[in-house]
């Protein structure tokens, strides 16, 4: 008599490879996405967290979240990889946005961050977070 396996078993098997294709391709895009935030920006955000300074990290961290909840919602409502990144992309440009609005409409902001200014860094990462959450509503097919 031949053994079958568990559905369960047999089911995460199969899913793996799907789970480990997103992941990675996710992974890849929220080093690129932080890459590309901390480059872009006039403020150098790891050297000032590394510095101790709390507003750098409160707005990056923000920033991160906004990148990724509507990330995370539309991979679970994706189609393929492709669908995925392409939001992604979406996701990253208005959080590119979202810094340099407030940038323009808060002249100095950027200088205040440096100077470790915890309600800036909390306003930008807050910001960012906010439309991250209407990002990921809006993502959703």
């Amino acid at each position: 008599m031949e053994k079958t396996a568990n559905p369960t078993v047999q089911y995460f098997g199969d899913a793996l490879p799907h789970f480990l294709a997103y992941f990675g391709s996710l992974a890849i895009l929220a080093l690129v996405f932080l890459t590309l935030y901390v480059l872009i920006t006039p403020h150098k955000e790891f050297a000032l967290i590394k510095a101790g300074n709390n507003a750098a990290a409160v707005q990056l961290v923000g920033t991160f979240l906004g990148f990724a909840i509507p990330v995370a919602v539309v991979t679970s409502h994706s189609v393929n990889l492709l669908d995925m990144a392409l939001w992604a992309v979406t996701a990253a440009v208005v959080q590119l946005a979202v810094f340099f609005i407030i940038a323009k409409l808060f002249a100095g902001i950027e200088k205040r961050i440096e100077d470790n200014c915890t309600a800036s860094g909390t306003f930008i990462g807050g910001v960012g977070l906010g439309f991250g959450i209407l990002q990921a509503a809006c993502m959703v097919p």
